[in-house]
């Protein structure tokens, strides 16, 4: 499979994931809070995975000692902007602490594993 098609099934289930949460919201399923208790974290971490997906095509091809230096580092500036968005969330906004952290977890551990298999395929 190539990357573009992996990144294609991914935008799906996103997207459908989306639709579904917006639907259990529309049909009085889930309440607004919870809505946007799982919303924030899929989006905030959508962005957070393109981040990843741009530097593990800015890396391409370089060095290894390069590669490795490079990717720490945005994975380092990621991990702080990922914390710093958990804590502001959680304090200042009036969200369900507990759906928050767990979509939180589920769509990183996603994203993490999509981001693996994108650099598997990119080196073989």
């Amino acid at each position: 499979m190539t990357e573009y098609k992996i990144l294609k099934i991914n935008f799906i289930l996103v997207f459908s994931s989306f639709l579904a949460l917006f639907l259990f919201n529309r049909f009085s399923i889930i309440s607004y809070k919870e809505l946007l208790s799982i919303l924030l974290p899929a989006i905030f971490l959508t962005v957070n995975f393109v981040l990843a997906a741009a530097s593990v095509e800015k890396s391409y091809k370089k060095p290894h000692k390069n590669v490795l230096n490079s990717f720490l580092k945005w994975m380092g500036i990621r991990m702080l902007i990922l914390m710093l968005f958990i804590i502001i969330s959680l304090k200042f906004l009036d969200i369900n602490p507990n759906s928050f952290i767990f979509s939180t977890s589920i769509f990183y551990i996603y994203y993490l594993v999509i981001e693996v298999i994108l650099i598997i395929i990119k080196e073989f």
